[in-house]
């Protein structure tokens, strides 16, 4: 069971805290809920049922920094997982999207770049979607970061650069 003030990761909402877990009433029924507010974004508040394990199973503690300098030094050796066939491509990049680890988001932002780079070499760009997959990756990656680091969201890319720029 997770406590009130925790920093955790909620799914596709990125790093929340848990605010309280209060008993609330949504129609007939009276449920223990913890209710999340995202630390970098200014939505609304989340409602998660204490009782509901397949929403639960979306929220996980937040990495440590120890953890997260990890997954960077392990960034270069991480394979890319381009699909050609653009249907496949979005039932590849769904699941990664939704799988709720970092690592999977490095495989979708690395992928994505490097197929960025192969698209500027022909004077093209990234397809909208793919460019879409990208920034969603980017910002729960970066959010999930910037804790552990100290940093605000938008330094983590340049605090990645300067880490991997001193190992390679």
């Amino acid at each position: 069971m997770f406590s009130v003030n925790e920093k955790i990761h909620y799914g596709g909402s990125g790093v929340c805290t848990i605010q309280e877990i209060a008993t609330m009433r949504f129609g007939r029924t009276r449920e223990r809920y913890y209710v999340l507010k995202p630390v970098y974004q200014n939505s609304s508040l989340i409602y998660v049922p204490v009782d509901n394990e397949a929403l639960v199973s979306k929220m996980r503690p937040v990495l440590t920094r120890q953890e997260v300098d990890a997954l960077i030094e392990e960034m270069p050796s991480v394979e890319t997982a381009w699909e050609d066939d653009s249907q496949q491509r979005k039932l590849s990049f769904d699941a990664l999207l939704r799988s709720n680890r970092c690592r999977d988001l490095i495989v979708l932002i690395k992928t994505l770049q490097e197929h960025k780079v192969v698209r500027a070499k022909l004077g093209k760009s990234l397809h909208v979607s793919d460019e879409t997959y990208l920034r969603e990756a980017q910002r729960l990656l970066f959010d999930e970061f910037a804790g552990p680091l100290g940093l605000m969201p938008a330094q983590v890319n340049g605090y990645i650069t300067e880490k991997l720029g001193s190992i390679s």
